[in-house]
């Protein structure tokens, strides 16, 4: 069996890390990205003579530097309006990792959390082999970290490390969407946004931040589950979780109606997230943290 499909232990070790970057190494090339699009309907695009790359056409401000000004578009609706740019080569990405204690769970190959883990080495890997800027976001447990600089990527990965370990499992959990009330994603603009969770629902406020997160960025959400909990034999079985080791009697009726629960909060979910432009995909904890990746690769989230 692979290592990277069914690592010898749900908690990763630098071993398995440094595994991670040859997977990243050959994802593939990159199809031509997907472009960002504004409101008003501009696309950002290569710029000759720059040597940059224009993000977004937006009203002109104070503070905006004169020879950036599009004048075409100032004269035809009246209004100044200035071009912002960005290095050609910079693509910037922020990833958000939260991981409840349910996620520290699985029935074959690995934990949820793992997956989640290994795809975030992957997606850090990647990141630095392209010399792409990669900010980040992660709550496990009752730990948060966060960067919105250049950070090491050998900080990021012991990071990822700590995250892999189940004592975390039983800590108490922040349940504020890792996306709100934090400066980082308040001040996120023209990024593609990698959202790796396990949280199925959110309250008012968080969904107006999702909202507004995806007007100004191009973001994906991934999720990962473990079908095979909806198909497990009647019986009795021993649960560990936040709370300690349980006892949870399963029968087949049971089974059924979580199965069909959890289909329509899904549903519901995914509808949601489409409303707002997010672009979510499922995948099942059977499926590699490559194939994850090179989903994001195809749809310009990685490079």
């Amino acid at each position: 069996m692979s290592p990277l499909l069914s690592p010898e232990s749900p908690e990763l070790d630098d071993a398995h890390f440094s595994l991670l970057a040859n997977y990243a190494k050959h994802l593939g090339r990159a199809p031509k990205a997907i472009r960002f699009a504004t409101q008003s309907g501009e696309r950002r695009s290569r710029q000759k003579g720059h040597g940059m790359e224009m993000l977004e056409l937006r009203a002109y401000q104070a503070s905006d530097d004169l020879r950036h000004i599009d004048w075409r578009v100032t004269a035809r609706t009246g209004h100044a309006h200035t071009r912002l740019y960005a290095q050609e080569n910079d693509h910037q990405r922020l990833l958000l990792l939260d991981l409840s204690s349910s996620a520290y769970f699985g029935t074959r190959h690995t934990f949820i959390s793992t997956r989640f883990i290994q795809l975030a080495g992957i997606i850090a890997w990647r990141s630095k082999q392209q010399g792409d800027t990669l900010s980040y976001r992660m709550t496990y447990g009752d730990q948060e970290h966060a960067s919105n600089k250049v950070a090491t990527l050998s900080t990021l990965l012991s990071t990822l490390k700590d995250a892999s370990k189940l004592v975390h499992r039983s800590c108490d959990h922040n349940t504020v969407s890792i996306w709100s009330n934090t400066p980082l994603t308040r001040k996120t603009h023209n990024k593609d946004v990698i959202i790796l969770t396990d949280k199925q629902s959110w309250n008012d406020d968080e969904e107006s931040a999702l909202i507004k997160l995806a007007e100004h960025n191009t973001v994906h959400w991934i999720q990962i589950i473990d079908s095979n909990v909806f198909n497990l034999p009647a019986g009795q079985y021993q649960i560990a979780d936040n709370s300690g080791i349980q006892s949870v009697s399963i029968s087949k009726n049971s089974m059924q109606q979580a199965k069909a629960d959890f289909l329509s909060q899904n549903t519901l979910m995914r509808n949601k997230l489409m409303s707002f432009g997010v672009r979510h995909q499922i995948f099942d904890i059977t499926e590699s943290p490559e194939k994850i990746a090179r989903y994001l690769l195809s749809q310009g989230a990685l490079h």
